[in-house]
């Protein structure tokens, strides 16, 4: 069990307000952890990978994001557009895309749906890694390392079924 400090309280509660559904102060921007966990689990079962540790990661990935950086979606690839190969590199293929849908930035209370960050001009890289169609729990770790440029979730190609982020 966890312990929280009313000091911590407090300070979440002046930088990041009071949720509009549960009442407690937020743990990030627009972001209720305990109430985007639950959102997140009644969901789960709507969608696979098809690879149950990737499945399991993102699914840990839901329920302990503090805010909206924090937390990887499973993303089908036929959700992005416009592919096109950049380069290639000692581990993978990059490839430029457009995602219409966007990024979740928030739970919108008043329609009951999730905010989504979708711009029209905006490209998203994505990086196929070579023979990962085996990915390990490793690598899915590495993927979610804070020090490596922001990661909004997975895919995999249908055609080689090599995986990308």
């Amino acid at each position: 069990e966890r312990v929280v400090y009313i000091e911590d309280l407090e300070k979440r509660k002046q930088a990041y307000g009071i949720c509009g559904e549960c009442k407690e102060p937020g743990t990030g921007s627009r972001w209720c952890q305990p109430c985007n966990a639950k959102r997140f689990k009644d969901n789960f079962k709507s969608w696979t990978s098809g690879n149950k540790n990737i499945d399991e990661f993102i699914q840990q990935s839901h329920l302990n994001a503090v805010h909206n950086h924090r937390y990887l979606e499973w993303i089908p690839f036929e959700k992005f557009q416009n592919i096109t190969y950049i380069a290639e590199g000692g581990f993978g293929k990059i490839h430029s895309a457009e995602w219409p849908e966007g990024f979740i930035v928030y739970w919108d209370i008043e329609n009951q749906k999730w905010f989504r960050y979708n711009k029209k001009d905006i490209k998203y890289a994505l990086k196929s890694l070579n023979n990962s169609s085996d990915i390990c729990s490793d690598f899915l770790k590495e993927i979610f390392n804070r020090d490596i440029v922001r990661c909004f979730g997975i895919t995999q190609d249908p055609n080689n079924k090599e995986y990308m982020m």
